[in-house]
């Protein structure tokens, strides 16, 4: 690994942490270098600004494996194979997994979007983005393209809004919540079913 990926990877560990522990406006370049023991240009040259390096910290939480397209993970196929139900629970584990690992950090840009207008409309993006990944999934669960209604509810579902109210607020472990996520989701696809 060369030293400017090596200092990129710090910075995105560095500003993470200090994202999910400190928030978004308390958090800043300049802290960002002096916690991961670098200077502010060495950062400046990796990442435009603080938007530029939130965006880079969720894309790395995003993607495990920064090689392999998070659609072609075993993971992720199991969604389209076995009957419903193992469907169902493949996306559950598979969305519970992506949760742990982003759904912090992801609430950041949700903070920064209140006051920065950039923040709102890459919030926004990331969003529609979502939205797409899920009509995806879902299509893997159903075998056939859903309905935008179906997608919609399952956008809603899956929203770490949702995560974070029930394992953060709440107090559930992830193996409730992904009971949970397969009760609705079977529910929802039941009625889908009965249309």
């Amino acid at each position: 690994m060369t030293r400017a990926r090596e200092n990129r990877a710090l910075v995105i560990d560095t500003a993470t942490t200090m994202f999910c522990q400190e928030g978004w406006v308390t958090t800043t370049m300049a802290a960002v270098a002096a916690r991961a023991g670098l200077t502010r240009p060495t950062v400046y040259r990796q990442f435009a600004d603080k938007l530029d390096l939130l965006d880079a910290c969720i894309v790395s939480a995003l993607r495990r494996d920064e090689t392999v397209p998070v659609r072609e993970t075993t993971e992720y196929q199991a969604m389209g194979h076995g009957d419903r139900a193992t469907r169902i629970r493949a996306a559950a584990s598979w969305l519970s997994a992506a949760h742990l690992r982003s759904a912090a950090i992801q609430h950041v840009l949700d903070q920064a979007a209140v006051t920065d207008d950039d923040a709102a409309i890459l919030r926004d993006q990331r969003e529609q983005t979502r939205w797409a990944e899920v009509r995806w999934a879902l299509t893997l669960i159903l075998g056939e393209e859903p309905a935008d209604e179906h997608v919609d509810s399952m956008w809603m579902l899956a929203s770490r809004n949702a995560w974070l109210r029930l394992v953060g607020d709440r107090g559930w472990t992830p193996d409730r919540w992904e009971r949970w996520f397969v009760a609705q989701t079977t529910a929802a696809l039941d009625q889908v079913d009965a249309v």
